[in-house]
């Protein structure tokens, strides 16, 4: 059996550690987290030396007492040992925690290469989540989520997914790629291919469904691939942080890339380059509260965009959107609003702008055994604007739905979902949800 300052010392050892290999699953990189990491890491080792300097006192007053003992006491008299079950639950815990500290040194990279991260989803219902011409079962996506630590400074992301499509075939998929270089708390420099930084909903929840506290996204800002009318992806460069202010912090985002084109019905982001069109750039303000409302964000988005499209060579629609946005995110609470504006503009005919808008409501409630949510979201979107006309879902529409979601141990949740739906233009159409999801993170 190991000596007990030895054990004691790898146990907090073990606890400093897991605080600093706890992988991220936030969508984009949190500053002021590094700080605390590292404060974490100093009281670890403060307390550890403390610990094993009062260990070694102890045993020397241990071995001073039993050699008093010894010259006092007949040799018969002896030390009475552990009981059995002292004894095996003793031998259990250092067991245990040699188990823990060994998987903890794996994780914290050496030669034990990058730990691997997913999410996958499973779903039941008479839609599916985001086509309402299928129904039964059906599999979401696995999402491979990576985050290798390369450097101090240097920052790395890649999300990898996996997602069937309506045909029912597998389609792999590079979300996010991109690489960063963080030269402050307050300032981060990432260069690829990256959520674009507009509102609140799009950073804050990625492509794994555990993470989110709905059973799917609000229609107008599901992914590009998924019937999305939104630029929820950019490939290119954005400039991210945050600055303490007494009472909350100010965040900020910049980001510049392709301008996107719309092919086959959706848009692309242009992974790839452009041979025509222009960029989109814009930004990002928002303040996090401090003791004064705890939990609450506030927050003015907006982006600037040349987007062409594929059945009319030179034809370029100029897309200008501004959004506002609140998040109040409390243990209690899950609090979520946006709303945004169009003003598009086609270069070539020059006529008049186009206007529209879209926005959501979403409020949840936790409670001890589950989450019920209720949200409302609607779009306006003007038909005679080619950037909503050219895509299979650009149409007007409206949706309430409710929802309860069971968090069944603290990777995986049980979300159920009804919801109503009315296409408001182009096509008239209305219909009911009621869906289940079953949904993992690893």
């Amino acid at each position: 059996m190991r000596p007990l300052h030895t054990v004691v010392a790898w146990a907090v050892c073990l606890f400093g550690t897991y605080c600093l290999a706890e992988p991220a699953f936030a969508a984009d990189t949190r500053d002021d987290r590094v700080t605390v990491l590292e404060q974490k890491l100093d009281r670890s080792l403060k307390l550890i030396e403390q610990l094993t300097d009062r260990v070694k006192e102890l045993e020397a007053q241990r071995a001073a007492t039993a050699a008093a003992a010894q010259t006092a006491q007949p040799p018969a008299a002896v030390v009475a040992e552990p009981s059995p079950q002292t004894q095996q639950r003793l031998d259990s815990v250092e067991q245990q925690v040699t188990q823990l500290a060994d998987a903890a040194a794996s994780r914290g990279g050496g030669g034990a290469g990058v730990p691997l991260h997913g999410f996958f989803d499973v779903g039941i219902g008479n839609h599916t989540a985001n086509n309402p011409d299928l129904k039964g079962a059906n599999m979401g996506g696995l999402d491979i989520f990576l985050n290798p630590q390369l450097g101090e400074h240097t920052r790395s992301l890649f999300e990898l997914t996996f997602e069937v499509n309506d045909h029912g075939s597998v389609q792999p998929d590079l979300e996010r790629a991109q690489l960063g270089y963080q030269f402050s708390d307050a300032a981060t420099i990432w260069i690829g291919r990256f959520h674009t930084p507009f509102g609140y909903y799009n950073t804050a929840f990625h492509h794994g469904q555990q993470i989110a506290t709905s059973l799917r996204r609000p229609r107008f800002i599901l992914f590009e691939d998924q019937g999305g009318v939104m630029p929820n992806h950019t490939v290119g460069a954005w400039l991210t942080g945050a600055d303490r202010l007494p009472d909350g912090k100010l965040t900020y985002d910049f980001f510049v890339g392709n301008g996107q084109t719309i092919s086959s019905g959706s848009i692309d982001m242009r992974s790839g380059g452009v041979d025509s069109g222009g960029a989109i750039y814009g930004g990002n303000l928002g303040y996090v509260f401090g003791e004064t409302l705890n939990g609450l964000k506030i927050g003015v988005s907006g982006f600037r965009s040349r987007i062409t499209d594929d059945q009319l060579a030179g034809r370029i629609t100029r897309v200008d959107n501004v959004g506002v946005y609140f998040a109040y995110d409390t243990d209690r609470f899950e609090h979520i609003g946006e709303f945004y504006r169009f003003n598009d503009t086609d270069l070539i005919i020059r006529g008049p702008a186009h206007r529209s808008s879209a926005g959501f409501l979403q409020l949840a409630w936790r409670l001890p055994i589950a989450t019920p949510y209720v949200r409302y979201e609607r779009a306006e979107l003007d038909q005679s604007d080619q950037f909503f006309a050219l895509q299979n879902q650009g149409m007007s529409y409206y949706r309430a739905a409710l929802g309860l979601r069971f968090d069944l141990d603290p990777k995986s949740a049980l979300k159920l979902e009804l919801g109503r739906t009315k296409d408001t233009d182009r096509v008239i159409e209305q219909w009911t949800d009621a869906m289940l999801d079953y949904a993992i993170r690893f």
